[in-house]
């Protein structure tokens, strides 16, 4: 029994070690709207790295935010809104893995 606790506290650093966004990035910004109305990502200009991305869903359906490289998941359901994760100066090119022909670039300055 030792052992699989062991294996279970393991995994997850060595996920967290895998993803491409860093761990350091504190909240110390504003908080600004990432928003999906009819289909479409409305996505805000001069994000900075500390900012708050909250992303809200105007649209009856669920949808999702994730980076094309795979390195996180953000389910939102209808009329809801959820926060990403904060991340590090760059671009993020993303997409609605449920409607992958829903895409867009966050910029984070």
């Amino acid at each position: 029994m030792p052992k699989i606790l062991l294996a279970l506290l393991v995994i997850p650093v060595v996920a967290a070690c895998g993803s491409s966004t860093p761990v350091e990035v504190t909240a110390t910004g504003k908080t600004v709207e990432l928003s999906i109305t009819n289909f479409v990502f409305t996505v805000p200009e001069g994000v900075m790295q500390g900012d708050l991305v909250q992303l809200k869903n105007n649209d009856d359906v669920a949808h999702n935010f994730m980076p094309l490289d795979d390195s996180f998941s953000i389910d939102v359901a209808a009329g809801q809104t959820a926060d990403l994760p904060l991340l590090a100066t760059g671009t993020y090119e993303f997409h609605c893995h449920i409607h992958p022909n829903m895409m867009g670039t966050l910029t984070i300055n």
